[in-house]
């Protein structure tokens, strides 16, 4: 008996550690109800983006498109978006790859929300705020003004802190991401020295 209760004990343990490491990077949760949040990026291209979750997708006109809701093709088959009240953080959402310009060439990324409750960060420590160029790596730091640099070759994942107000069921909001690249050394006098770019001697 005593064996059963202790394999039981373990069998639950498993089950709720499978749970919780399931799917999408998923950093922390609160929640009340549902709420569907979309995201639209306006496109350059020169800017390769890649989405990483479920949740981004590039819709039929090349727009990157971040939408937590049962509207996404990539709908998992269940949840019904964000819940009012709460504050969502996915480490990874979408990639910036530099693949498209010249070969060697670096290049600087800014990205912006017209909603402060749609922030950036970077966990891999590459995104930058761009008042400041402190390195915003948790979703407690995100920004809704944020840069970094792009090696020739190379990707920065960008992370999303979505924060929900007190909105009723089933409110849809929208908000539009900008995203710029400039080649290295041509980047707005306010960007300079604040993405990451290199040091020189």
């Amino acid at each position: 008996m005593r064996k059963n209760i202790v394999l039981g004990i373990f069998g639950l343990l498993v089950a709720f550690g499978l749970v919780l490491g399931a799917g999408a990077n998923f950093r922390d949760y609160n929640a009340d109800r549902s709420v569907h949040w979309a995201i639209v990026s306006d496109d350059n291209e020169l800017i390769d983006l890649t989405p990483v979750q479920p949740y981004a997708y590039i819709n039929n006109g090349g727009v990157l498109v971040v939408d937590i809701s049962p509207e996404n093709p990539n709908y998992p088959g269940y949840g019904k978006g964000l819940s009012p009240n709460s504050e969502y953080n996915f480490d990874e959402v979408f990639k910036v790859s530099n693949d498209l310009w010249e070969e060697g060439m670096a290049i600087v990324v800014r990205i912006t929300s017209d909603n402060t409750d749609i922030q950036f960060y970077g966990a891999d420590m590459d995104i930058h705020y761009t008042a400041t160029g402190q390195v915003v790596y948790a979703s407690d730091m995100a920004k809704n003004d944020v840069c970094f640099v792009v090696n020739s070759g190379g990707a920065v994942r960008v992370g999303m802190d979505f924060t929900v107000g007190n909105d009723a069921p089933g409110t849809t909001n929208n908000a539009v991401m900008h995203i710029k690249a400039y080649r290295l050394g041509t980047e707005p006098a306010e960007l300079v020295g604040k993405c990451g770019q290199p040091v020189s001697p």
